[in-house]
């Protein structure tokens, strides 16, 4: 099979507003062929994240579990690697650990994120605790009485070039919050390989998974865009943070994008109601970065448009998405799982 035509993947992540939604969300999503299904780490307006967990291993039994994403802030590396290491021990279809420097699970508890050492030592601190039963974290000797073998793929979701950097050099996986626009894809993909190469590692080991928020799809091209659209002040918020010039966002935008990331609403991250979703895409009109925002975030359209833009994403070395629930809830994963499944059956025949 040509590299180009390599088979789509959706991984699925759940911010569930109880435990039985999140059941229902990920069973769907695993009948519908889900290739990971991840749960929010967000206190403050979700379920625990490692309840929801250990009750989804009961259910789901095909797919890796796991957090995405959890953050040294707060959650300490020993409660995190024990976590891991017991969902790892009833979860048939394997486990993952997806981590950050933290976001609505950190601000939404009067917190800051952490700063991207910090973060980097969490990430080695964890993966010792998981191999050895033992690490050094903040001049403390720490143990975990642990089984041997659990093997547990480590994930970094990086929304700068610093981070992606730190992610190519520690982690087996990164979510990749930068868009996917045909400059911003080529940048990512040389920074991946170069920070690889650094730490001495097969950039093209690393699983590249493209954060999209949703992939939107309707009869109405319209309509798709509109239900989705607020997601651009969802993925602005990330950038404006902290300072642009790790974000690839060209000058004449970067006020604008900061301005809207500013008005978006992190207290209802995930779930924001129908009014706001639509102020923040008219923000982005008026600040003037709509079209920018929209062309390098955005999947949306009539299930044609959706199919030529993942095709067109497929051709730059972008095939495996990670969606949620926030557009067309547990139908709206479905309907986005099921056109993947047609995209690859039709390569295969």
């Amino acid at each position: 099979m040509k590299a180009s035509r390599r088979p789509i993947e959706i991984k699925v992540n759940i911010g569930a507003g109880s435990v039985a939604e999140a059941v229902a969300a990920a069973t769907r999503a695993e009948s519908h062929g889900a290739a990971q299904i991840g749960v929010w780490d967000s206190p403050a307006g979700l379920p625990d994240c490692w309840t929801t967990l250990g009750v989804l291993s009961q259910c789901v039994s095909t797919v890796p579990l796991g957090v995405a994403v959890t953050n040294p802030v707060t959650r300490h590396p020993v409660v995190t690697a024990r976590a891991i290491s017991s969902l790892a021990e009833v979860a048939q279809g394997g486990v993952f650990l997806g981590m950050g420097t933290g976001d609505s699970g950190v601000y939404n508890l009067a917190r800051r994120a952490a700063t991207l050492r910090d973060l980097g030592e969490y990430v080695t601190c964890v993966r010792d605790l998981l191999r050895d039963g033992r690490a050094r974290w903040r001049d403390a000797d720490l143990r975990l009485k642990r089984e041997p073998g659990v093997k547990v793929p480590v994930y970094l979701a990086a929304h700068g070039l610093r981070s992606l950097e730190l992610a190519a050099q520690r982690a087996d996986g990164i979510f990749i919050g930068l868009g996917y626009s045909e400059d911003v894809v080529r940048e990512v993909m040389n920074v991946v390989r170069r920070g690889a190469e650094q730490a001495n590692r097969d950039p093209d080991a690393i699983d590249l998974v493209w954060n999209t928020g949703a992939i939107s799809i309707n009869s109405d091209s319209d309509r798709a865009v509109t239900d989705a659209g607020w997601i651009v002040a969802s993925l602005s918020h990330h950038f404006a943070r902290f300072d642009m010039s790790s974000k690839l966002v060209p000058a004449e935008f970067q006020e604008g994008v900061r301005k809207l990331g500013e008005l978006y609403d992190l207290s209802q991250h995930g779930h924001q109601s129908t009014a706001r979703r639509q102020e923040y895409i008219e923000a982005a009109m008026d600040l003037g970065v709509w079209d920018y925002l929209r062309d390098r975030f955005l999947i949306a359209g009539s299930e044609a448009d959706v199919r030529t833009r993942i095709e067109t994403l497929r051709s730059r070395g972008v095939r495996k998405f990670e969606i949620g629930l926030s557009v067309g809830g547990p139908d709206g994963v479905a309907s986005v799982l099921d056109l993947v499944h047609r995209i690859n059956d039709s390569d295969r025949s």
